[in-house]
Formats: structure tokens, C-alpha cells, sequence
């Protein structure tokens, strides 16, 4: 039915002509198929027919052979293979059977000895048909060959053994069958010339094709698909294929076996062409066809003749009739209103049409002038576009005097500027719903490109009157709003700006103390955000202790001018964390001096003190480092005298026991004393640590379980498999391993665990911290459960001699405070009575891999005599370097300050009597030091040995004694073991 409304009339006659005429034509192709089907089916049955007879003969002339040659097989002429006698008798019979094309008689051998034709001596023994009636012993079947005996022709054979009463072969009896007499077949079938008749043997060998055609030659295999059709089917069968010369044809085959169930030996033939079958078929649908055709034609010029009378032309008239209505005419009539049919009624209801819009135009004229007044009244731009082509449909007065008069325009090229195509912020994808309809109103704010003018649109799809969807829009001017708009968020971005980049906390609050704003530097003082603190009274957020958030509430209610803060309190965070901050408040006024809030300005000092607090601690710990080590220098060079003397005492064999046991008790005595000089040391500037790359986890566990060998107390120990390494001097940092380790184990008197956790520093935990930025740091974490230590205490716990134990010395924990303050970080300490205490320590994490030390194992390849000098300013540490060096055997210069040194090396140098190895002290007051004169001394002999000997144990010359030009280094006081494996270690 569409198809009929989109075409003319004449065309629908037509259509509906040939619709009639459809069913017809359908029955009349039906019934000339249904012929073509039935021909096909009677040639397929009567091909099948032919097939079937022939394949009848070919067995009748098979089982007539196969009878003759077994008659002739027990004849006593052929039993006895007699040449003559069998020639004789073969030759009768072939007189009598024209079908067969020879008989012959075959020895054991292969050769010929008769035939039923003359023949010239031959031999069959490669024949198929000879070999199997040998070896089968029965009625056998050859295959397609060319007579050898007689005259050349292509016949197809059989075999037949001749077997005498004892069982044995005596030779062979064969026969071809002249295969030309089923070209009868093809006469009596009466098949067309194009037809065929054909015989194939088991191996789809052409036997005979008749009537002959050079393209079907005899003793070629037939079409390779066609045999494979034929020789994979167990019963005959027929199917439809081009033959050799392109053109279908309807193939029968029929297989012809010697035995039931056996292989078929020959397969029999026949083909039609397609189009001898379908003759007469088509030919009676064609004459059908043609007289369809004469009626069809017929029919649609009737139709024609009758519709252009009875309906083109009143149709006509009436198309005239609306184009004058059309044009405003609407007083026309038409005469087809007076007649009684169905164009009269359509044409009285044209005319009633008619004055019915005569009457609706004046309504829409009216209607039309009063929508412009109100749309050209309108203090905004109103305007409709086609939301495909883009074409201003409508434009108010408003849009014509911004825009100028662009109706018919284009939109994006008349109310926009330097665009190249339709506005990429156009809204129309926003207007229509999935399925393309109005979606509803879309609003939003543009500063229009043609004139620079801000407006706020409301935009929406509607149906125009023409049925098609178009965008209307409302655009109201902005311009100066917008511009105030600006330059208030230029003043709020100014103020905001000015609050982030403030560093200190700013609180501004309404009359009634509700807070209005917290910068960012008060939101991470107090912890609350803006949102949170909103609305919020001020004293649950700046939360002061005690009086102290009591008397700031009253300041804040107080009448202007009588605030304004300015001292230093303790702040409780959301956290309920204490800081210590100051701060100050101030009024704020109205345009009138009316107070209308208040702004609160505070800062953080809580790091700043802790920070001063820290220093004063290190700048009286490194007073007392410069008299520690001045005093341990001195006292290390006593000692000196003092160890050497004791251990060359005890060297002595003559000593009694009595006296041997004293000694040894002043030696005990002067190591503690030693030691004590090591912890004095580590106060001075010689203790500077020897940094290293480590594993804080190995010194840790190490330090530890040293101190708690035997002890009631044990460590658990938590370190994670990704701890950093850390950059630090394992002795030290195992003296505040130790330290610590022994004050919690004293602290836990009946026994307990020690909680040791390593990890990784947070950055947000480093940033409450005095330490360097874009650092890494490790933190060490060692707690008990033991008694606790006062608040008034744990203020003075890292102050040198301060100490609370009746045998400390307290030094211990001043000295863990400087050990650590020297490697870059810090210490800090939390306890409760009754609860324990927790010792944080942050060390610096190590930028290299692993410190591991190759250095070999010394050995003494040599303990030669040896011209040794000795440069001290100590006359005590002078005679007894001697004693040691003289009782080991060398020979001892001494020399009290560089210079001298430099000039006693020089002289012997020059007299032939080289100084084999020098120990040099490094301080000498007063006087060239031993760093100094090593080098002026390798200025005059590159190849001069000396060891490095200093007071200051620690002192990083001594520990990387080769940057300086020493070959190695000797603690003070001396030992005379360590003196005597130095000094063959640089003898060699």
C-alpha cells in the first residue's frame, strides 16, 4: 500500500493490472516447471531402463563365455594342449559367433598355441586376465587391451583355467567379446545425436563410446569427477552434468559384476542432453508465456483508457482547484460539486476547506501581529534556527538591532565571528532526547564572539509550524552582571591568595563567636577543615587550656576595641594534640564601625621552641666537647706513659707474682680509665663519626644481645624486609644501642621484654621534625614496660652528669644525644610512671649499597730490624715508644714537633741511613703537626712510611689514615702488641 500512495495513478492502474495479473503467471511458471520436473524424472527412468539392459546383455554374454570356455576346457583336444586339433576346433566355433572377436589357447608359459583366427606367434603372459585365472583357478575378467593376436582392435577379455582330473593347470582358455554390438542399443533407445551409449571397464577405462567423438577417445579414462560419482555408488544411479562440450546432459550408469557382492568389472553407460529432455517442456512454456503477455497488455490499456476518464481527470481538476486556493483564491469553485459521486462530495468539502481558511488566515494575521509586539517588546534577543541546515528562522527586534537584520542567514556566520563551521558550543546535542524528540529547556552563560557581550540563554528544541524541530532560543544580557561578578571573585581571589601565602593561621568569626573562615595555616595548626569548622563556636576549635579558652571567649564577645590578643598558650588540636602557639585578635568593623566579627591571627611555635630548646642543648654539649677533648688529649697521652710502663713491666720474666698481680690490676685500672677518655671523645671534634653504609637491623641485634648476655630481660625485635640502610658509624650508633638497651633492662628489675621496631620514616611524621628536607630517615623505636621516668625528669635526661642512678656517671645519655645529633638526626624520648618508656631515634638512610671490608688479613712476612723515628711533644709518650721499639730490637729516633722531624729525616736521608718508619702524632700545640710534616717529609722522599698516633682515637684522620699520606695508624696509649704487628706490617 505505500508503494501505491508514492506513485501516480496511471502508475497504480498499472500496478494493480500487473498485481492481477501476478497470480497467473505464478500458476502458468508452476505448470511449466512442473513439466520440465516430470521430463526430466520419465528421461532419468527410461535412461535408467537402457542402462539396465545393457548391463543384462554384458552378463548373458559373460555367463555364454564363461559357459563355452569351461565346455571347452575339458575337451580332450584342449585337455592335451594339442596345437593342431585345438586350432581346428577353436576356428569352427569362432565361425559360428560373430560377437566374440577371437578364442585362444594359452600354455603355462604365456605363448599362443591356437586360436579361433589366424595368428602369429604371440605371448600373453603380462595380461591381467592370464595372470588371475592362473592364480584364481577360476572364470576371471581382464581389462581394457589391444589384441595382440589378430587384427589390432580394443576388446576387453576373460580367462578360463584348463585344469586335467588332477587338479593341475595345464594352461589357459581366453576370449574377447567384440563390444561394438551394444551400439545397437543406441538405435533401438531411438536417443537423440547428441545422445550416447558407453561402456568403462573397473578402472573408468573408455571401452566404447557411440556414437563415436573425438573428444570421448576409446582406451582414455572418462571425466575424473563423473568416475568418482559412479565408483563410490553400490547401486546404478543418474545424475545431471556438462559434458566434454560444455552443455548439461542427464547421465544413467549400471555396474555389471561376475558374482554377487563382488567389484564390478564394467560399467555400462547412457547420457541425454538437458536440452533434448526439456524440448518440448519449454516449448509449451514459452507459448503460454507469450499469450500472458498479449493479455497483460491488453488489460493495462483498458485500464488506462477507463482511470484517465473516470479519474485522472477529475483528479486533475481538483489539483487546480487547491493551487488556486492556494494563492489566496479562495472564492474559486468547481462544477464537479454537482455531481453524485465521490469526486462531488470531495469537492464540496474542498470548497467547505476553502472558507474555513479564508477565515483562519485572518485569525493568524491578527494572531501574527500581536506575537511581534510582544517578541520585539522583549529586552533580550529571541531567536529560532534550523537545528540541521542552521538557517535563522526568526529574529526579534532586540537580535536585529545587535545582529542586524540575518534572517534566512546562517547562524554561526552572522552571530558569531571567525568560525570556519557550525559553533563548537553549540547546544543542540542537549535539545533531543534518543529518540531525536525535545528534550526540554538547556541553560547556560556565553560572551557572544561578534560582539564581546555576555548573555544567559535558555535554549530549547520545539516543532516549527512547518512540522520540522528547531532551537529557540532566549538570550538575556549579562554584560554588567558579569563584570561585577568578576571583579568581586577578583577581590575574593585576592583576599584568598593573601590568606594562603599569610604564614600564620587566620580565624575569622561573626559576633557570636561562630567561625566564618580558617585559612589553610589554621586548618593544618587546629586539624579541622573550613567545612568542618563552619558555624562552629570558636572555642571548640581554637581550643586553649584551661583559663585560658574561658577568658578568650570573653574577649571575642567583648565590646569593640576592648580585644586584642597578644601572648603565647598551649592550643589543643582536633587531634587533641598540644601546640604551643602566639597569637593576636583584632575587631571587624562595618562601613558604619559597627563590629560585625573578628579575625584571630595565631602562629605555631611549637618546633621553633622545641628547635631553640635543641640547640642550647647542642651548643652545651659542644662546650662541653671542647673541654672534653682537650682534657682527653692530655689525659690520653698520661695514660700513655702510664700503660706503656705497665706493660713493659710485665714483660719483665724476673717479677714475682705478687707484683705481676698488682700490675695487672693498675693495667685494669688504666684501660677503665682509657675508656672513660673514649666516651669524653665522643664530645670533642674528634668524635665525628666514621660514616659507613649498614644494616641498622645487624647493629641493632648485635648491641643488644651483647648487653642483655645473662640477663632476665629479652628483645623482640621487628624490622620489615624493605628497611632502608642507613649512613652512620657502627661503633657509635652501638654505644646508643648499648646505652639505651642498659637503662631499659635496669628499669625492669623483675625481667620483661624490650619492643625494638625499625621502619621507614613517613614523610608527614618528618615534617614535625628538625631534620633536613628531601632526606630519607630511618626510625628506631626502643620501649619498655618498665617503672617510667617523672616529667620534671625527662626534661633533663640528655644533660651531660645528670643522672639519677647512685653509680651512673651520666654521661650515658648525653652522649647517645650527640652521637646522634653528629649523624644528622634527632632523639627523642616518651614515658609514663608506671607504663615505660619509648626512645625514638631518626637516623639518615644511606644513599649507597652495602659497606663490606676486603681488606685482607694482615700477616708478618718480615720482622726485620728497622731505623725507626718517633715525633711526639709528650716526653712520657716519647720514652716509652722507645722502650717498646728498643725492646723489639729497632733502632729509636725522637724528634718533639715537625720541623725537627722534616730536618732528622732529611739528614739521615743524605747520610745513607734511611728512617725506615715513622709514628707521628697529629696535635702537637705549639708546634708543626704530624699531618703537616708527613707531607713536606713525601715532598723529599715519595717512598717514606708513617704511622699516624693520635689522642683523639676517633679523629677521622686516624680511621682513614691512607687519604692522608699514612701508611697506617696507633692508637694512644700504646700497646706493645699493637706497636709490634704495626711495625712489622710496615717493615714487610
Amino acid at each position: 500500500m505505500k508503494l501505491l500512495r508514492l506513485t501516480s495513478i496511471r502508475k497504480n492502474l498499472t500496478i494493480l493490472v500487473a498485481l492481477a495479473v501476478l497470480p497467473a503467471l505464478a500458476i502458468l511458471l508452476n505448470t511449466g516447471m512442473e513439466q520440465r520436473r516430470e521430463s526430466i524424472e520419465q528421461a532419468k527412468n527410461n535412461i535408467l531402463v537402457l542402462t539396465h539392459s545393457m548391463a543384462q546383455v554384458q552378463e548373458d554374454i559373460t555367463r555364454s563365455l564363461q559357459q563355452l570356455l569351461s565346455t571347452l576346457a575339458l575337451l580332450p583336444e584342449i585337455q592335451a594342449m594339442d596345437a593342431v586339433d585345438s586350432q581346428e576346433l577353436l576356428s569352427t566355433i569362432m565361425a559360428n559367433r560373430p560377437d566374440y572377436h577371437n578364442l585362444l589357447l594359452v600354455n603355462l608359459n604365456g605363448d599362443v598355441i591356437a586360436a579361433g583366427k589366424t595368428f602369429n606367434a604371440t605371448n600373453l603372459a603380462d595380461r591381467k586376465h592370464f595372470q588371475e585365472a592362473l592364480a584364481k583357478k577360476e572364470f576371471v575378467t581382464g581389462e581394457f587391451i589391444i589384441t595382440r593376436v589378430g587384427p589390432k582392435s580394443h576388446v576387453f577379455p576373460f580367462g578360463y583355467p584348463v585344469i586335467d582330473k588332477q587338479g593341475q593347470i595345464k594352461g589357459v582358455l581366453t576370449g574377447a567379446v567384440n563390444l561394438n554390438l551394444f551400439q545397437r542399443f543406441h538405435e533401438l533407445a531411438t536417443l537423440p545425436e547428441k545422445g550416447f551409449i558407453a561402456l568403462t571397464d573397473s578402472k573408468g577405462i573408455r571401452l566404447l563410446y557411440y556414437p563415436e567423438k573425438a573428444t570421448n577417445p576409446i582406451g582414455e579414462p572418462i571425466n575424473r569427477s563423473t568416475w568418482e560419482m559412479a565408483s563410490s555408488a553400490e547401486e546404478p544411479g543418474s545424475f545431471i552434468r556438462k559434458t566434454s562440450d560444455g552443455k548439461r546432459s542427464l547421465f544413467a550408469f549400471e555396474q555389471v559384476r561376475l558374482h554377487p557382492g563382488s567389484s564390478p568389472y564394467i560399467y555400462v553407460w547412457a547420457g541425454i542432453p538437458e536440452s533434448y529432455i526439456l524440448e518440448n517442456a519449454n516449448a509449451a512454456l514459452a507459448r503460454n508465456l507469450l499469450l500472458m503477455l498479449l493479455a497483460t497488455l491488453l488489460a493495462f490499456v483498458i485500464s488506462l483508457i477507463i482511470g484517465r476518464k473516470t479519474i485522472v481527470s477529475p483528479i486533475n481538476e481538483l489539483v487546480d482547484l487547491t493551487k488556486k486556493f492556494a494563492l489566496g483564491q479562495f472564492d474559486t469553485r468547481s462544477d464537479l460539486s454537482k455531481q453524485d459521486t465521490e469526486f462531488g462530495t470531495l469537492t464540496t468539502a474542498f470548497h467547505e476547506m476553502a472558507e474555513a481558511l479564508e477565515n483562519n488566515q485572518k485569525i493568524l494575521t491578527e494572531n501574527e501581529a500581536r506575537f511581534r509586539l510582544i517578541m520585539d517588546s522583549l529586552d533580550a534577543l529571541v531567536y529560532v534556527v534550523d537545528m540541521e541546515t542552521y538557517e535563522i528562522l526568526f529574529l526579534n527586534e532586540f537580535g536585529r538591532k545587535a545582529f542586524g537584520n540575518v534572517i534566512g542567514e546562517i547562524c554561526w556566520q552572522h552571530l558569531q565571528t571567525g568560525l570556519s563551521g557550525p559553533c563548537p558550543f553549540c547546544t543542540n546535542k542537549f535539545l533531543l532526547d534518543k529518540n531525536g524528540q525535545p528534550a526540554g529547556i538547556y541553560s547556560w552563560e556565553f560572551c557572544n564572539t561578534f560582539n564581546n557581550r555576555w548573555y544567559f540563554i535558555h535554549d530549547r528544541a520545539i516543532e516549527w509550524v512547518d512540522g520540522r524541530i528547531v532551537r529557540l532560543e532566549i538570550a538575556t544580557d549579562i554584560t554588567e552582571r558579569k563584570r561585577a561578578e568578576t571583579q568581586l571573585a577578583e577581590e575574593s581571589e585576592r583576599l584568598a591568595i593573601t590568606l594562603r601565602s599569610i604564614g600564620d593561621g587566620v580565624i575569622t568569626t561573626d559576633t557570636a563567636g561562630k567561625i566564618i573562615l580558617l585559612n589553610p595555616v589554621a586548618e593544618r595548626i587546629t586539624g579541622w577543615s573550613q567545612e568542618e569548622a563552619r558555624q562552629k563556636p570558636l572555642q571548640r576549635v581554637f581550643e586553649t587550656d584551661g583559663e585560658n579558652n574561658l577568658s578568650l571567649a570573653e574577649d571575642l564577645l567583648s565590646p569593640p576595641g576592648t580585644n586584642g590578643l597578644s601572648k603565647q598558650m598551649t592550643l589543643i588540636d582536633k587531634r587533641r594534640q598540644q601546640k604551643t602557639i602566639v597569637s593576636s585578635a583584632a575587631d571587624i568593623k562595618d562601613s558604619g564601625g559597627d563590629k560585625v566579627g573578628m579575625v584571630l591571627v595565631f602562629r605555631d611555635i611549637t618546633e621553633q621552641l622545641r628547635t631553640e630548646q635543641e640547640l642550647a642543648k647542642i651548643q652545651k654539649l659542644e662546650s662541653l666537647g671542647v673541654l672534653a677533648g682537650g682534657i682527653a688529649h692530655d689525659f690520653n697521652n698520661i695514660l700513655a706513659a702510664i700503660l706503656g710502663s705497665l706493660d713493659m713491666s710485665l714483660r719483665d720474666t724476673e717479677l714475682s707474682e705478687k707484683t705481676k698481680r698488682r700490675l695487672n690490676q693498675a693495667l685494669n685500672a688504666s684501660y677503665r680509665a682509657r675508656d672513660l677518655t673514649l666516651q669524653l671523645l665522643t664530645f670533642a671534634k674528634g668524635g665525628e663519626p666514621i660514616r659507613e653504609s649498614a644494616s641498622l637491623a645487624e647493629v641493632v641485634i648485635d648491641s643488644a644481645d651483647f648487653v642483655l648476655r645473662g640477663d632476665k630481660v629479652a628483645c623482640h625485635y621487628h624490622f620489615p624486609d624493605d628497611l632502608m640502610l642507613v649512613d652512620i658509624d657502627k661503633g657509635q650508633i652501638s654505644q646508643v644501642v648499648q646505652n639505651i638497651i642498659l637503662n631499659a633492662g635496669q628499669a625492669m628489675p623483675g625481667g620483661g621484654v624490650i619492643e625494638v621496631i625499625a621502619c621507614n620514616a613517613d614523610d608527614t611524621e618528618l615534617d614535625n621534625l628538625a631534620l633536613p628536607a628531601n632526606r630519607h630517615f630511618v626510625k628506631l623505636s626502643i620501649s619498655d614496660t618498665g617503672t617510667g621516668i617523672p616529667q620534671e625528669v625527662l626534661k633533663k635526661i640528655f644533660d651531660p652528669y645528670f643522672s639519677t642512678k647512685q653509680q651512673g656517671s651520666g654521661l650515658g645519655l648525653a652522649i647517645c644525644h650527640s652521637i646522634i645529633s653528629k649523624h644528622g638526626g634527632t632523639i627523642s624520648v616518651e614515658s609514663a610512671i608506671g607504663k615505660g618508656t619509648c626512645f625514638h631515634i631518626y637516623l639518615p638512610a644511606a644513599t649507597g649499597s652495602l659497606t663490606t671490608s676486603d681488606q685482607p688479613i694482615p700477616t708478618f712476612l718480615s720482622k726485620r730490624k728497622g731505623r725507626i723515628m718517633v715525633v711526639d711533644d709528650e716526653e712520657g709518650v716519647r720514652t716509652i715508644a722507645t722502650e717498646m721499639l728498643k725492646e723489639m730490637g729497632h733502632d729509636v729516633l725522637t724528634a718533639d714537633e715537625g720541623q725537627l722531624a722534616v730536618d732528622i729525616y732529611r739528614k739521615n736521608l743524605e747520610q745513607k741511613t734511611p728512617i725506615d718508619v715513622m709514628i707521628m702524632d697529629l696535635t702537637i700545640p705549639g708546634g708543626m703537626g704530624g699531618e703537616e710534616a708527613l707531607q713536606k717529609i713525601l715532598a723529599i722522599d715519595p717512598e717514606a712510611k708513617a704511622a699516624v698516633s693520635s689522642g683523639y682515637s676517633n679523629d677521622p684522620v686516624m680511621a682513614k689514615y691512607a687519604d692522608y699520606g699514612f701508611s697506617a695508624a696507633i692508637a694512644k696509649p700504646y700497646q706493645f702488641a699493637d706497636m709490634a704487628k704495626t711495625i712489622n706490617e710496615l717493615l714487610g
